[in-house]
């Protein structure tokens, strides 16, 4: 085989490789340490109580909200009977959703399910938690957290109005470039995470599950794909940029002639650098970090490589096209 030939099979079979490596990484994900937790709690708490689940269906960073859907599940007869979509309650129950919007049919975040009537889910809208982190111009690498308190209650033979355990649960599937993560924390304080290696934590949270108060902690950050697909089309705007500036030296010394196919080759690169920029996941608004660094530069030395290239292709007389 010729050198070059070699060299362009090295080089494939090494990008082939990295590029094998990279997916393998981004698409393992270990969920083992959640399931333990849940496993944990669910054992120290009552069979008698309502699991809550809790789905992230949507984060909007330009607003700082995310939508959720709740979804009630009674464990017991005694509380409820399950569907295969939905449930029916056997008591009047009442679970409180501390969030910006809710759909209850009074108009605030209390959902009151009255007895023998067979209900579903509902959904709420919840606010940020500002951190360092949520903030969109940071576009790949914003994260953005969400909290969702949950308090839950019935109505007993009696009239009386009692604690209904419940223990949170997160069913959140993959949503549009953002991977969602959970974590219990203590209802009396957010900051203390439920952990399998602090006990008291785990001990604290089943007490507070069994008087019917829990909070969840949802992480939304960009996925491992997302940062690889902008990474690629970054370097696709950095290699367009290094091929029209190399261009343009080339002509500028007269080491190559300023024909009207460079000048088209230097016109489309410029512009198919806008339409890369619209191919960025999650469709980021203009001005972010990347923008200021890698896109803004780039459109601007392209554009003045075109131009440079039209000044000398209608200057100079002695080349033919």
């Amino acid at each position: 085989m010729h050198k070059g030939g070699k060299t362009i099979l090295a080089s494939f079979t090494v990008i082939l490789l990295v590029y094998g490596i990279t997916i393998i990484g981004i698409s393992h994900t270990n969920d083992s340490g959640i399931n333990a937790i849940d496993d944990k709690l669910a054992s120290q708490m009552e069979q008698k109580r309502m699991d809550v689940y809790a789905q992230i269906t949507e984060v909007d960073p330009l607003k700082g909200e995310a939508k959720a859907r709740i979804e009630p599940w009674p464990l017991d007869d005694s509380l409820g009977y399950r569907y295969r979509s939905g449930w029916m309650p056997v008591k009047d129950m009442s679970i409180h959703v501390d969030a910006i919007l809710g759909a209850s049919t009074t108009g605030d975040n209390l959902y009151k399910f009255k007895k023998q009537v067979p209900v579903g889910g509902f959904d709420v809208t919840v606010d940020e938690k500002v951190s360092a982190n949520s903030n969109i111009s940071k576009y790949p690498f914003d994260a953005y957290t969400f909290e969702i308190p949950i308090s839950a209650t019935y109505t007993d033979d009696k009239g009386q109005t009692q604690d209904l355990p419940i223990l949170p649960q997160d069913y959140t599937k993959k949503i549009d470039t953002f991977d969602i993560t959970m974590k219990h924390v203590l209802w009396t304080d957010e900051t203390a995470e439920v952990t399998l290696k602090n006990k008291s934590t785990v001990d604290a949270a089943v007490a507070e599950y069994n008087t019917g108060l829990t909070s969840s902690i949802f992480n939304a950050h960009r996925s491992n794909s997302t940062k690889l697909l902008t990474l690629i089309i970054l370097v696709l705007m950095l290699t367009g940029l290094t091929s029209v500036m190399t261009m343009t030296f080339m002509v500028a010394s007269t080491k190559r002639p300023p024909t009207l196919s460079a000048l088209t080759w230097s016109a489309a690169l410029t512009f198919s650098l806008i339409g890369l920029r619209g191919l960025f996941p999650g469709s980021p608004p203009i001005g972010v970090i990347i923008d200021r660094i890698v896109y803004f530069p780039a459109l601007l030395l392209t554009l003045v490589c075109s131009l440079t290239i039209l000044i000398i292709w209608t200057r100079r007389e002695d080349y033919v096209n």
